[in-house]
Order: structure tokens, then sequence, then C-alpha cells
């Protein structure tokens, strides 16, 4: 078994390599994000792959360099415990199941989760699992699989046989479990665009004589900016589970 330890935060890191080898042994490649590359050298480690955008590419291309085995994946920025590793580890069993660590997700997550899997139903024709891409066991023949078609696949919902789900109860370790989408420069066009509709029915109103049609077209107008300002925030969120 072999452990990809995906380096996107310093906080604990020391801590957090001690804890895996004791639990999963020495064979570890860590895959350090190019913003801690030089921070990451000082504690004595060596850097496998350096990312910045292309996290799954370089997985991807890092696993097909080497023979085939199951992994852990793991990153640093999970502020993962004992009671976790355990949970985890004891998951695991013989090796031949996926597992995944599910985080509890708040009611309005759950609503913006449904219409996320709309998204990614309608694009790929199966649902995103949404389990977290922080903590995941793969074992050899999913693997090889996703090698040979692409590693953001892991992330899909697989049948229930495949597949083991263990939940988190603890606050800051499911909070950590989450992925957060960064602020992106295009997300603010729908905003903007919302303004100049407003602008318009408000001068429409003002200088021109008002029907229901005009009525009717502002509100689609609205309704369009809407729902392509959900299909873009998917997006993100699809691009940061499954590229990132």
């Amino acid at each position: 078994m072999q452990v990809l330890f995906i380096v996107d935060s310093i906080t604990e890191i020391k801590s957090k390599i001690d804890t895996l080898k004791f639990r999963f042994g020495d064979n570890i490649k860590f895959i350090v994000k190019a913003q801690f590359q030089s921070l990451f050298s000082t504690f004595g480690y060596k850097a496998n792959a350096i990312y910045n955008k292309n996290l799954t590419r370089i997985i991807q291309t890092l696993v097909s360099k080497s023979n085939i085995e199951s992994i852990v994946l793991c990153r640093a920025s999970l502020d993962f415990n004992k009671e976790l590793l355990d949970k985890f580890i004891a998951s695991i069993g013989n090796g031949d199941k996926v597992v995944n660590v599910m985080p509890k997700y708040n009611g309005f997550e759950r609503m913006c989760n449904g219409a996320y899997n709309i998204y990614v139903k309608s694009l790929f024709k199966i649902k995103d699992s949404l389990s977290s891409p922080k903590l995941q066991y793969l074992p050899a023949l999913f693997v090889e699989e996703l090698v040979n078609t692409h590693f953001g696949n892991k992330l899909f919902e697989l049948n229930s046989k495949m597949v083991k789900t263990i939940y988190v109860e603890d606050k800051e370790v499911n909070n950590s479990l989450k992925v957060k989408t960064k602020f992106d420069k295009y997300a603010i066009i729908p905003i903007i665009v919302a303004l100049l509709i407003t602008i318009a029915l408000i001068i429409t109103l003002a200088f021109a004589k008002v029907n229901y049609i005009a009525i009717l077209i502002f509100i689609c107008l609205y309704v369009l900016d809407l729902i392509i300002a959900i299909i873009y925030q998917c997006k993100l969120y699809f691009d940061a589970r499954f590229m990132q």
C-alpha cells in the first residue's frame, strides 16, 4: 500500500507526516503545492511531484510511472485525528473496496449539492458521490482503471458493493473534509448582468408604457441570469473537487 500525501497546507505538517508513517509505514510520496515547495523542503522531506492547478493530472502521471498498487490519498489540509484514522483503517479491511469519508452536510449544503448533482449527471450520466477528496483508499484494481481513464473518476458514485463509506461527527474534522471553492472573478458577471437588467427595468418603468409582455421578458432575463450563475458555480465546485 502506498500513501500519496498532498501537501496543500503546512499547518502541523511534521506531526501529520509522523502520524501517517506510524499508521501506514514509510511508503509515502509527497505531492506538494507549488507555493509550499520551498517551505516544505525545510522540514527535511523531498517532493515527488509539484502541482499548481493540475493536481489530478499530476497524481495520474506519478502513479502511472510506478507499479500499480493500492493507494491511500490524504491531504495536509485535512484535520485528521486518531479516531478518524482508526475508523478509516478498520474500514479498509482486506483492501478490496474503495473507502470514502463522507462529510456531514447541513440543510443548505444538501440543497446546493442536489442542484450540483443535477449538473454533474447531465454531463456525465452519473452523480458525484459527494465524499471528501481529502482522505480516500483506492484498491489496486481500481487504481489501474483510473490510470487508464481519468483519476478524477475516483469521486463519482460507485456501486454500493464496491465501496465503504464512513461518516464523521467531529465538527472541526468534518469542516476540514469539505472542499471550498475560491473566489473567481468571472463569478461576478451574473451580478453585473442582474444590475444591468434592473437598470433597464427601472428606465422602462420610468419612460415607457409597460405591459405584461415586457414584465414577462424581464422575469425571463432574471431567471436566465440566475440559471447561468448556478451552472457556473456548479462548474467551479466540480473543478475544485475533480481537478484541483
